[in-house]
Formats: structure tokens, sequence, C-alpha cells
């Protein structure tokens, strides 16, 4: 007697083991044949499964209380983070050029004059908060898990705040295009009040979208005992057989959406 789900998922597992273990005979053959000049470039397939239909007939012994299952939605968390970077992206830049133009610092007017183009020329404003936008987003690219609680589905702010701000720092505030803004004691000084603006502007924002936020699903399903053996099904009545078509199509997609790789480079601060 075993759970159908867990009979379904040893089916699946092992298909999927079964084409990557072919894959890895078809690698250990390429490995073999590059021994000799003649095969070196012998072309070996890849195994790819078809479309496949399983018939599973199985008896149901008993049907157990319902168990939760629990999951992050990380698909909706991350359409929440595409979200929350189009507007950090944008309270990011709107509270740094702040900072920068109602300092007394005393600077030549082309050391400020990338702040002054942002605030006044929309174009220049627009390519510059999507360039911080994308940087923001791939940021989260990787271990998107440790920006939430996986016991509560609750955003970790902190951790948020401080993947934006790493590219705050990295794609503005430290640019080298603006050394000569914030060269010296008074230009320190100036990078680290908008850095702190920034970074409290910011703090303020993701609080704010994530408030009572969840991105944990809790899902209840009745575990089903079932008989699947010859000899176990033998012994109930027709009735009580029931069958299971399983139809296994595999498809390639991607996962991610590549950007170009020159939107990840530095931006012109002219």
């Amino acid at each position: 007697m075993a759970q159908l789900s867990s009979v379904i998922g040893s089916i699946l597992r092992d298909i999927i083991a079964a084409q990557h273990e072919a894959n890895l005979y078809s690698l250990s053959l390429s490995e073999s044949y590059g021994k000799d000049g003649k095969t070196k470039d012998f072309q070996l397939p890849n195994i790819v499964i078809s479309d496949m239909e399983l018939e599973l007939k199985y008896g149901v012994v008993s049907a157990s209380e319902n168990q939760e299952q629990q999951n992050i939605r990380y698909s909706k968390f991350r359409q929440f983070i595409k979200e929350l970077c189009y507007e950090a992206s944008e309270t990011a830049i709107a509270n740094v050029v702040s900072s920068v133009l109602i300092s007394p610092i005393r600077r030549s007017e082309d050391d400020k004059r990338f702040f002054y183009r942002l605030r006044q020329e929309e174009a220049l404003n627009k390519k510059f908060h999507t360039f911080l936008m994308r940087n923001m987003r791939k940021a989260f690219d990787n271990n998107l898990y440790e920006s939430l609680e996986t016991a509560t589905g609750y955003v970790q702010t902190g951790v948020v705040v401080s993947r934006l701000m790493d590219v705050v720092r990295k794609k503005f505030l430290y640019n080298t295009d603006l050394d000569n803004l914030f060269d010296g004691i008074d230009g320190k000084a100036l990078r680290e009040t908008a850095d702190t603006t920034a970074e409290n502007a910011l703090t303020v924002l993701v609080e704010k979208l994530s408030a009572g936020l969840s991105f944990k699903r809790v899902k209840s399903f009745p575990q089903l005992d079932v008989a699947v053996t010859a000899e176990e099904l033998e012994k109930m009545s027709g009735k009580a057989i029931h069958s299971f078509k399983l139809k296994f199509s595999p498809s390639v997609c991607s996962v991610t959406s590549l950007e170009e790789e020159d939107e990840w480079g530095d931006f012109v601060m002219d």
C-alpha cells in the first residue's frame, strides 16, 4: 500500500532520471570517440523523451485526513520585485538628485551637470531610470529566496533594501564620472548624505509596499492510500479499482529573459 501522490511522483522522477542517464551515456561515448582522431567530432544525439502516455490502475484502500502543503509563490514574488524596482529606481534618483542640488557644496556647474539634466530632461531621466531599474531587478536574479521569510512568506525588508542600495551605490553614487563632485571631505560628506537619504526613502517604500503581504500559500489535500500491485488489485472488487492516465509531454522553456549585456554596464553621467 502506498500514497497515490508518492506513486505518481516516483513515476515522474524515474522518467526524468532515465533521460538524464541516457544523456550521460551519450556523453561518455563522445569521450570514447574523441580518443580516435578520425571520429573526434562525431556527433552523438542528446536523448529527448517524446510524448508518452501511461495508464495506472489503482484501488483506493483508505483516505487519510487532509494534509496541509505549504509553498512560497515565487512567481508572484518575482512580479512584486519587478514592480518594486520600478518605483525604487524612481525614488532613489529623486532623493539623490535632491540631496546634491540642495547641498551648499562648492563645485563647478559641470560637476553637478548630470543632476541638473536628470531634473530637467525627461528623456535622460527616463533612460537612467530604466538603466537603474534593470540593474535592481538583476540583483534579485540569484537567491531570490533570501528576500523572503520562508516560514511566513513575508518580505525580508532589510535584505531587499540592502540589494537595492548595492545597485544605487555601484551604478550611481560611486560611478567614477562623479569623482570630482564627491572628492574631498565635503564631497565625501555629500555622498554619505545622499546615500543615507536614498536608503531611508527606499526603506519607507519597501515597508509600505510589503506591509501585511505574504507570499506563502497553504493548501489542504486528502491523502489517498492505494493498492497498485497485481496481487493487491486481485483481492479488490472491480468497482474499487480506478484508472489514472498520465501524459508526459516534455518541453523546453526559458525561465528567465536575459537582457542585453550592455544594459548592465556603467551609465555615462555627462
